[in-house]
């Protein structure tokens, strides 16, 4: 009996702490995501935005117009006029990273002349828990 108590207890104390995170994973969502608006003149060409993510010591790649063509990737709904870069910004809060995302993805779409055309962040979303009947809602990895 004394086994299954500390099983259900180490089950328990696995799952709280993404119900304490008091905003702190969309925080640093939006943080990131007013940071690249912000700083949006360091990126307006691909090649300025090679820069500004190696700068960032922010891993990347860059996709291509016919690479995107030939293959595209899952995460993709549709390939642009010209290359995509796309970065991967860690996530810095260590509950963030384990029970929400490990990573903000950045995609920022250039058109056929090398201009930035689009800006878009992801992350994944966090998930909320509606208690019925007392207008309460849990928020995980919030």
């Amino acid at each position: 009996m004394l086994r299954i108590l500390a099983v259900v207890t180490v089950i328990w104390l696995a799952l709280l702490p993404p119900l304490f995170t008091a905003g702190a994973c969309t925080r640093e969502f939006d943080a990131e995501a007013q940071r690249l608006e912000a700083e949006r003149a360091n990126y307006t060409t691909l090649d300025a935005a090679r820069g500004y993510w190696s700068g960032r010591n922010v891993s990347y790649s860059v996709l291509s117009y016919e690479q995107c063509r030939k293959s595209r990737p899952r995460w993709l709904e549709v390939c642009g006029k010209g290359p995509l870069l796309h970065a991967r910004v860690p996530v810095r809060n260590a509950v963030c990273s384990l029970y929400r995302d490990d990573e903000i993805r950045v995609q920022l779409q250039y058109d056929d002349r090398g201009r930035l055309e689009r800006v878009q962040t992801d992350m994944n979303p966090f998930r909320s828990l509606p208690i019925p009947f007392l207008d309460y809602t849990i928020h995980w990895g919030r």
